[in-house]
Protein backbone atom coordinates (compact mmCIF):
# COMPACT_ATOMS: atom_id res chain seq x y z
CA UNK A 1 0.00 0.00 0.00
CA UNK A 2 1.76 3.37 -0.93
CA UNK A 3 1.47 6.30 1.09
CA UNK A 4 1.87 9.98 -0.62
CA UNK A 5 3.06 12.68 1.92
CA UNK A 6 2.01 15.88 0.84
CA UNK A 7 3.61 18.16 3.84
CA UNK A 8 7.00 19.82 3.19
CA UNK A 9 7.80 19.78 6.67
CA UNK A 10 7.47 15.59 6.97
CA UNK A 11 9.24 15.49 3.72
CA UNK A 12 11.97 18.01 4.84
CA UNK A 13 12.25 16.18 8.11
CA UNK A 14 12.25 12.82 6.56
CA UNK A 15 15.12 13.53 3.91
CA UNK A 16 17.22 15.10 6.63
CA UNK A 17 17.11 12.07 9.22
CA UNK A 18 17.62 9.80 6.42
CA UNK A 19 20.78 11.64 5.33
CA UNK A 20 22.25 11.64 9.00
CA UNK A 21 21.57 7.75 9.64
CA UNK A 22 21.75 5.87 6.08
CA UNK A 23 18.27 4.96 6.46
CA UNK A 24 15.98 5.33 3.60
CA UNK A 25 13.38 7.81 4.11
CA UNK A 26 11.03 4.74 4.46
CA UNK A 27 12.97 3.21 7.30
CA UNK A 28 13.32 6.36 9.15
CA UNK A 29 8.95 6.79 8.98
CA UNK A 30 8.41 3.33 10.16
CA UNK A 31 10.77 3.79 13.07
CA UNK A 32 9.58 7.03 14.15
CA UNK A 33 5.90 5.41 13.96
CA UNK A 34 6.71 2.30 15.52
CA UNK A 35 8.23 4.34 18.62
CA UNK A 36 5.26 6.51 18.74
CA UNK A 37 3.10 3.99 18.59
CA UNK A 38 5.09 2.35 21.53
CA UNK A 39 5.04 5.10 23.50
CA UNK A 40 1.58 5.96 23.26
CA UNK A 41 0.38 2.30 24.19
CA UNK A 42 2.98 1.52 27.00
CA UNK A 43 1.14 5.53 28.76
CA UNK A 44 -2.43 3.91 28.58
CA UNK A 45 -3.43 3.67 32.05
CA UNK A 46 -0.04 3.71 33.74
CA UNK A 47 0.45 6.25 36.51
CA UNK A 48 2.30 9.91 36.48
CA UNK A 49 4.75 8.12 38.89
CA UNK A 50 5.26 4.88 36.95
CA UNK A 51 5.58 6.72 33.87
CA UNK A 52 8.20 9.24 35.45
CA UNK A 53 10.33 5.65 36.22
CA UNK A 54 10.35 4.62 32.67
CA UNK A 55 10.81 7.74 31.23
CA UNK A 56 14.07 8.09 33.46
CA UNK A 57 15.28 4.76 32.76
CA UNK A 58 15.08 5.08 28.89
CA UNK A 59 16.27 8.32 29.53
CA UNK A 60 19.38 8.18 31.77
Amino acid sequence: MALNIKNEEVERLAREVSAMTGETKTEVIRQALSERHQRIATSKGERPAARLVRFLEDEL
